[in-house]
């Protein structure tokens, strides 16, 4: 299973400006205690959720305030979706559900951005594991990832 450390070595080898930061068990549990945490909005934790199509994967990132609409992106995308199991994560992704970051996975996914993330001129996301996060600039997120943005929260 990778974790935090691959997260690191991905953010040197690509060249990425994000910055980890460790948290107390339980911290970053939920978005509600990743903003107490860092004494953030709620709107600045983003989310990173694996959804699984009828023929693809999709990795969605929004603002902890918002939440993903599955009838909007199957919309827009044309197929079907659901949220993955805890094991699709794992297996899709390389990390557990609750430490996902927004790129560096085991498998390549399609990544989709939320306009929610835009308010923000930094956001704190997964850094690979439960007690960790990552800042880093929302446009940095946004090349990092090659991720489209769309409108796909509710």
């Amino acid at each position: 299973m990778l974790g935090t450390k691959d997260i690191e070595e991905y953010l040197r080898r690509k060249k990425i400006k994000g910055e980890i930061v460790y948290l107390k068990p339980g911290e970053a549990k939920t978005s509600i205690s990743a903003a107490k945490a860092m004494k953030c909005s709620l709107g600045q934790i983003a989310k990173n959720i694996l959804l699984i199509g009828e023929k693809s994967r999709v990795l969605v990132i929004t603002s902890g305030d918002k939440r993903v609409d599955l009838v909007k992106i199957s919309r827009i995308l044309g197929e079907k979706f659901r949220l993955a199991t805890p094991s699709e994560v794992v297996e899709e992704t390389g990390y557990s559900v609750g430490g996902v970051p927004p790129f560096g996975h085991k498998k390549e996914v399609r990544i989709i951005i939320d306009n929610s993330i835009k308010r923000f001129s930094f956001v704190y996301t997964s850094g690979g594991s439960e007690d960790t996060l990552m800042k880093i600039d929302v446009d940095e997120l946004i090349r990092a990832c090659n991720g489209e943005l769309l409108d796909v929260s509710e």
